[in-house]
């Protein structure tokens, strides 16, 4: 048999093509897990992303304590009376600086990223996100305390819902009520994440109790404090919903094309009729 004259046979058209093995998910940083593995399992690796970049933390906490405590006796001092409105100013402002740099410091520990303190508050110096900041606090505040006033039990749905928001509006710089929306929906699921986490920081406090466990409980809500970063990229990068085909059709074969300009048509004519000879006359 000549190779030649074989004639080539189509392949075979099949519409379960073989799929790429689909790697897993990848994190957003070294100390962030594959999977979330729970409230208690999120303790190392909070640990792991506080210790790597310990220096900056201690020192907002240090200014953090030192301003409250010199306002609250300034407030004192000037007025004769705890409460007044500079101090709770004061503390408002301090607690808006604390909550964006603990937020961006949180994020970039989890993510590996070793930030000094002036890099990490020149990220959060513009008044834009002290604005958006304080809005999101106030609408949250309000939220929870209608829910908690008016119904009592929606509230233990809705703080799971809305912890995440800060982390939406400070990492992907989004408006007010996108962060609150943003929150809202990536919790979805996930609320009893949220209360596994709020349940370990209670039962650390426990340590309170003692006078011995003073120490335990500061160092383990220490490096504890990084978990809802932890939580926040889990989430965020892990999609809801992956949409991967089940088939894929082949590719069909495209039309050939040429350049060459078209062959011009040929006029069609009558095929030539035979001559007909007239009947003969009997």
């Amino acid at each position: 048999m000549n190779p030649e004259s074989v004639t080539p046979q189509p392949l075979p058209v099949n519409d379960q093509l073989p799929m790429a093995p689909t790697e897993p998910q990848q994190t957003s940083g070294p100390h962030v897990p594959a999977s979330w593995e729970g409230a208690f399992g999120a303790y190392k690796y909070s640990k792991a992303a506080i210790s790597s970049n310990v220096g900056p933390y201690i020192v907002i906490l240090i200014i953090y304590i030192l301003i409250n405590g010199v306002g609250s006796i300034l407030s004192k001092s000037v007025t004769g009376f705890g409460g007044s409105s500079v101090d709770n100013l004061l503390s408002l402002l301090v607690g808006l600086l604390f909550a964006l740099f603990t937020t961006v410091y949180y994020l970039a520990s989890v993510r590996g990223q070793k930030l000094s303190f002036s890099e990490i508050f020149s990220k959060i110096s513009e008044p834009v996100m002290w604005l958006k900041l304080f809005g999101l606090t106030i609408i949250i505040g309000l939220s929870l305390a209608v829910s908690l006033i008016l119904f009592v039990i929606p509230f233990f749905f809705l703080l799971p819902r809305l912890s995440l928001a800060n982390y939406f509006l400070i990492d992907k710089k989004m408006g007010v009520m996108d962060s609150y929306k943003a929150s809202f929906a990536a919790t979805k699921g996930n609320a009893g994440k949220v209360w596994g986490l709020i349940g370990v920081c209670i039962l650390m406090s426990l340590l309170f109790i003692t006078i011995i466990g003073i120490p335990f409980a500061i160092y383990f809500l220490f490096m504890y404090s990084a978990a809802f970063a932890l939580l926040y990229e889990v989430i965020n990068k892990t999609p809801a919903f992956e949409t991967v085909p089940t088939s894929q059709s082949a590719p069909q074969p495209a039309a050939p094309t040429s350049d060459a300009p078209p062959a011009p048509e040929v006029p069609q004519t009558a095929a030539p009729q035979p001559p007909q000879t007239p009947p003969l006359v009997q």
